[in-house]
This record gives C-alpha cells, structure tokens and sequence, in this order.
C-alpha cells in the first residue's frame, strides 16, 4: 500500500511540475522579448522622437516660415501699392485745382513722358496731347509706367538727377510738406521736405492740413529757394520724389513750419542731419500749444 501511495504521489507531482515549468517559461519569454524591444535603436527612436522624425520637423517649421514670409511680402507689396496709388491721385487733384486757378504747364516742365501723363486731366486745359490720342508729351523719355517706384527708382518721374543742391523756383505748394520747383535742366521735380510731417490735405482733410498748406504756400509760391538733399537719407522716397530740405535765403521752411507748430520733426529714415535743431523747436511748440498743437496732435502717423 505504501508504494502504491507512493506512486499516486509522483503521478500527481508530474503534472503539477509540468504546469510550472510552462509558466515559467512564458513568463521568461515575455520579459525577454519586452527586453528585446526596449533596446533595439528603433524602439529608442520612437521613444525619444514620438510620432514625428526631426526631418519631418525641420521641414513643417520652413514650411511655415516660408509662409510667414510669404505673407509679409504680400502685405508690404499691397501697402506699397496703395501708397503709389495715393500719390498718383494726389498728383491728378493738383493738376485739376492748377487748371481751376487758372495755372499752366508745358511739355517743358516735365523731365518724363509718365509725370507729364498724370497733368493730362479732363478737357486737356494744359494742351499737352496735341494729336489727340491719350498720350500727353509723347516727345518726351519715357519710362512710361505711371505707377511710382518703377524700376528707374523715380517711378517714371525723373530721367536727369539733378545737382544734389541747387536753386530753383518754387511753382507749386502741393500741401505743407511738397512742393514743386524747377532744375537747373529746365524740368519740374516735386520735392518731399525732409525732416518734417504735416496733416494731409489730399484724400480727406486732417486736423491742421490747412493750416500748413497755407503756410507753407505763403512762404514758398513763386520764390527762388535751395534744395539741398541729405548725405544720411535717401536721394528719393518710394514715390520718386526728391527728399531735400528748402531754404529760402538764410529761412530753412522745413523748420520754419515747426518752429511755428504747423508740423512735427519726422526722422522717417533715421535722424537727420538739422534733426536736433528740429527736435528742439518741434518740443517747445508741442509744449507751449502752438499753431496746429493748440487743437489737435499733428503728430507723424
């Protein structure tokens, strides 16, 4: 009997040990292959690099940068074009309130083809398209793109860059900051003042536009004056026009009008050279509520 129960043990310890060789088994082989995963160099990409390569990366952030850009240049393209408009129709409502005074010009009076086609205006009062075909002065140079800032940098407005001083006469006050003046060569050039702003009077009237303008059409209309331009700016702005100052005798007008509170200092491209004498006069008027200061803030922007 004792053998035989010794025997029923062992055929009971058989399966039971069986049973535990398998499970150590699979577990050990779980633990193995979960090991194996882990230290393989795909598996330790993943995990320091989840879902995306850095190249993938690398590539979505020029992507957006290029997009970034992208809308930058288009934003400042339309800017441009919108500014380029503006003087364009700035340049044709002097044209018309020259014709309405009862002014004139001539071919001579225009350095291009494309300045003398923005004073051809309704009823051609200044009888610059003789043959009648649209084209005013077509005897001139052309660059004949009226749009400003073509390639010639002067949008068409200018062929022979005049001296960068000399004198000439004033034949329009377009508004308090631009006037008109002859050249040495016999041409007309508009003249943008440096180191002023003053209120538009063009496209809606600003707060003391009038006031400067007339001002500045007091001082100016009709005299002989120097146009000097600046060795620390620009020869033209994006319109083609000349950026100068006008003295008219010993009387810089760029300061005259600040002096008098008619206009504020603006170094637009980085300070000029007169800018602390500007910065000076432009602080007292703004200070003491004088001319245009005493009912609005004529302040650049």
């Amino acid at each position: 009997m004792r053998q035989t129960g010794r025997a029923y043990r062992l055929r009971m310890l058989i399966p039971l040990a069986g049973l535990l060789v398998i499970l150590a088994t699979g577990c050990g082989s779980q633990s193995d292959d979960r090991s194996e995963q882990v230290g393989s160099p795909a598996a330790g990409a993943a995990t320091s690099q989840p879902g995306v390569s850095a190249a993938e990366r690398a590539r979505a952030r020029a992507r957006a940068e290029a997009r970034q850009v992208a809308r930058k240049e288009r934003a400042a393209a339309r800017k441009a074009a919108r500014k380029a408009r503006a003087e364009i129709r700035r340049i044709r409502i002097r044209a018309r309130a020259l014709a309405r005074r009862g002014g004139d010009v001539d071919c001579g009076d225009f350095a291009s083809q494309a300045r003398a086609q923005l004073y051809l205006v309704e009823g051609d009062p200044f009888g610059l398209d003789g043959d009648g075909d649209g084209i005013a002065c077509a005897e001139l140079p052309c660059p004949c793109s009226t749009e400003a800032g073509g390639d010639d940098g002067g949008g068409g407005f200018s062929v022979v860059e005049p001296p960068r001083s000399f004198r000439g006469t004033v034949v329009n006050v377009a508004d308090g900051d631009t006037l008109d003046v002859t050249t040495p060569s016999g041409a007309v050039e508009t003249v943008r003042i440096i180191g002023i702003d003053t209120p538009e009077v063009y496209g809606g009237r600003e707060c003391g536009g009038p006031a400067a303008s007339a001002a500045m059409k007091q001082l100016a209309t009709g005299a002989t004056v120097t146009v000097t331009a600046d060795p620390t700016q620009d020869r033209r702005d994006h319109y083609g026009r000349l950026l100068a100052y006008i003295d008219r005798g010993s009387q810089d007008l760029g300061f005259t009008l600040v002096k008098r509170g008619l206009a504020s200092a603006y170094p637009y491209d980085g300070p000029f050279l007169r800018y602390p004498r500007y910065r000076r006069a432009d602080r007292l008027a703004r200070q003491s509520g004088r001319g245009s200061w005493a009912n609005c803030d004529i302040s650049p922007g």
